[in-house]
């Protein structure tokens, strides 16, 4: 066996990533992709009334993986058996990460909550306008949009 030349080298390298390339190849277009409406870095909701809410802090015996989704739920309006929970990674989008002494809930329950509300006054206002209805008239139900008509 003869031994490569530059020039075989990297044409074979070149080959072999084409190879790679095409054989992981995953369709991108709008038929393949869910369309998610994420308001904030705390709450996912997909076309088929999934909500992820991530969550910033770690379970350590305080039942924030209960607590802080719960009251984020509730803002939301959300149904409790649409949800779906999410470890957050290490992000300076949550701030303050950290889990101790006993203060994850105590500190996190506001900015949950408003994540919650802030995604409810925003779907409730897209309702409206989609419906051309006054908003007023439109409030969240069990992990809905309602008109009062």
């Amino acid at each position: 066996m003869s031994p490569l030349s530059r020039r075989e080298f990297v044409a074979g390298g070149v080959s072999a990533g084409a190879g790679l390339v095409v054989g992981f190849y995953l369709p991108h277009g709008e038929k393949s992709r869910k369309e998610i409406f994420s308001p904030n870095a705390y709450v996912r909701i997909t076309q088929d009334n999934k909500v992820t809410i991530v969550l910033a802090r770690s379970e350590m015996g305080q039942g924030v993986r209960t607590a802080l989704p719960m009251i984020l739920a509730e803002e939301l309006e959300a149904d409790w058996k649409n949800i779906e929970i999410e470890q957050a990674g290490a992000s300076t989008l949550y701030g303050d990460q950290s889990t101790g002494g006993s203060a994850s809930v105590k500190t996190t329950w506001d900015p949950m909550r408003k994540a919650g509300a802030a995604a409810r006054e925003m779907l409730i206002s897209a309702a409206a306008l989609a419906w051309g209805v006054p908003r007023s008239s439109c409030n969240a139900q069990s992990g809905s949009i309602v008109h009062a008509a």
